[in-house]
């Protein structure tokens, strides 16, 4: 499917899928219209490889163009556009890892009859204090094989899913992400327990739930890869996926509000509102320029330039889908933030899905690049158990007043002392 089709058969569904955002959210339910659309479309073999019957963006030189599918859909609706970009970055990751045998028994079948996979891995239970970490390990069974017990959170796709890519470690002393693979497990299969705990602010058709898993039998050729190949054979992260859907949610919002100006004389003469309006609409463009120019780098640099690259678009599309969100409603005035109208959705969802990424922390990453002049993507993965160390999180979070810039100093001398060791 050429690129210019992928964008139209968007644009052709998108404004049904706007219509339905509302009602989705009131009754935080999965959008299975939405995908059933999607499937006669051809959109949910994205990142399958072309040799199995995919499209395969999101490898080789076609970042660019899955990065332009998914900031085009999260323009129509955001949630919808991450429940999208989790079903490709599973399929993607299992298409590079298959056999040929995989393929054909998983893949294939799956491309072809417009299943979904959920890509299932955090196990950040929302009331627990500490932080969230990966601990599940396989166990193994006497004559050979594994059964998987785990509980896992925030699996967003999960309720709407066929098939669930469960990330966990097979058993070792090694950092978890080196032992870490992906397996298949059906959605339907009596050991899966769906955990129904998606009571938030905003993204509530992503139906983020929870999932737990009690004695799974694994087939042998459900897994997939070997022990740390997301860490050594793949390069490839997850970063431009969110910020395309930042990008694509400033510009929806920035849209309404043009319209909404347009359509009234008395605002559309302001001066004050016309340059309100400018300002944002340079942060997006200088937000869509950062996201594309990353892109690129994924086409024709190394991963660890182009991730770095990502870091710092992640960055800028975050605080600008938060600023334009938020500053519309003072272009378009008290009137807007009517339920009637989505600006106050956008803004829900805008808020819960910038939280995903802690910002200050991998901004910290940025700048230690800048002062070491070296950056390695995949040296630690985010949520993984890979130190036995805590971090100090309450030293840089908490304000010390005229001490504060020298106890964030001391605490990131410190995790880096303990990163070298």
């Amino acid at each position: 499917m050429k690129q210019s089709a992928r964008l139209a058969a968007i644009d052709s569904l998108g404004p049904r899928f706007r219509d339905r955002a509302r009602a989705l959210d009131e009754a935080e339910s999965f959008p299975y219209e939405n995908f059933k659309e999607l499937a006669q479309a051809g959109l949910l073999n994205l990142t399958l490889a072309e040799k199995w019957g995919g499209q395969g963006l999101w490898s080789g030189d076609r970042y660019v163009a899955y990065y332009e599918v998914l900031e085009r859909l999260a323009i129509y609706d955001s949630s919808t556009a991450q429940l999208l970009q989790v079903h490709s970055h599973a399929l993607g990751i299992l298409s590079l890892l298959a056999t040929e045998k995989q393929a054909t028994r998983y893949l294939i079948p799956i491309a072809a009859s417009g299943q979904l996979v959920a890509s299932v891995g955090s196990e950040s239970r929302p009331a627990a204090a500490g932080s969230g970490i990966y601990e599940s390990e396989l166990a193994p069974l006497p004559g050979g094989g594994w059964t998987l017990t785990c509980e896992k959170h925030f699996a967003s796709l999960g309720p709407g899913a066929d098939w669930l890519m469960i990330w966990v470690a097979v058993p070792g002393d090694g950092d978890y992400a080196d032992r870490t693979v992906v397996l298949l497990v059906p959605r339907d299969t009596p050991e899966v327990e769906l955990i129904d705990e998606w009571d938030v602010m905003g993204m509530r058709s992503t139906v983020s739930w929870g999932v737990k898993i009690t004695g799974y039998e694994v087939p042998a050729d459900a897994v997939f890869g070997e022990p740390g190949d997301w860490r050594h054979r793949d390069p490839r992260t997850f970063t431009l996926g969110f910020t395309a859907n930042h990008v694509g949610a400033a510009q929806a919002a920035l849209d309404f509000a043009t319209q909404w100006v347009r359509a009234r004389p008395h605002l559309s003469r302001s001066e004050l509102v016309q340059l309100m309006l400018g300002e944002l609409a340079a942060s997006v463009f200088a937000a869509r320029s950062a996201l594309y120019a990353a892109a690129r780098l994924w086409e024709t640099a190394d991963g660890d330039a182009a991730e770095l690259a990502s870091l710092k678009a992640l960055h800028i599309a975050k605080q600008t889908a938060l600023a334009v969100t938020q500053r519309v409603f003072e272009v378009c005035g008290s009137r807007s933030a009517f339920r009637l109208f989505p600006l106050e959705q956008m803004y829900r969802d805008a808020r819960t899905f910038t939280l995903h990424f802690r910002d200050e922390e991998y901004s910290r990453d940025i700048g230690a690049a800048l002062v070491t002049e070296s950056f390695q993507a995949k040296r630690r993965i985010a949520g993984a158990k890979l130190h036995t160390f805590p971090r100090c999180y309450a030293i840089s979070t908490f304000d010390f007043g005229p001490c504060r810039g020298l106890m964030c100093l001391l605490d990131m001398l410190l995790q880096q002392i303990l990163l070298d060791m």
